[in-house]
């Protein structure tokens, strides 16, 4: 009869649980990346990780694409509530590696009655 093999160190009844870190995307060593949050009061927050010297009109047509937005219809403004243009780069901007950028709804218009118009 054979004899049982030796023990492999991966018994389930001694091993520690299994612990899950979240895993930060590691910057390169020259600093061409950054990683910026995009969030909005409609969706999720949504991580991007872009080229500093990269347009932010990529970044803006895929954050739009992915939630069904008319990219006429959105702004999006940096961590100092300055609107981000699409043809800026992110060193442009002054994004930083860790920032964020805040999605509004577009907000054109409005009515203020002068005091000609109101009647007494």
């Amino acid at each position: 009869m054979p004899s049982p093999p030796p023990p492999s160190g991966h018994d389930k009844t001694d091993a520690e649980p299994e612990v899950f870190k979240p895993v930060k995307p590691e910057p390169t060593a020259d600093g061409d990346f950054i990683n910026v949050t995009v969030t909005s009061q409609i969706s999720v927050d949504v991580l991007f990780r872009i080229k500093r010297n990269a347009r932010l009109q990529r970044l803006m047509d895929m954050y739009c694409g992915k939630h069904s937005l008319d990219p006429r219809a959105v702004r999006f403004l940096n961590d100092e509530g300055k609107y981000l243009k699409a043809a800026q780069t992110a060193d442009e901007a002054g994004l930083k590696d860790g920032g964020l950028i805040d999605v509004h709804m577009a907000q054109d218009g409005g009515f203020a009655p002068s005091i000609t118009s109101v009647h007494i």
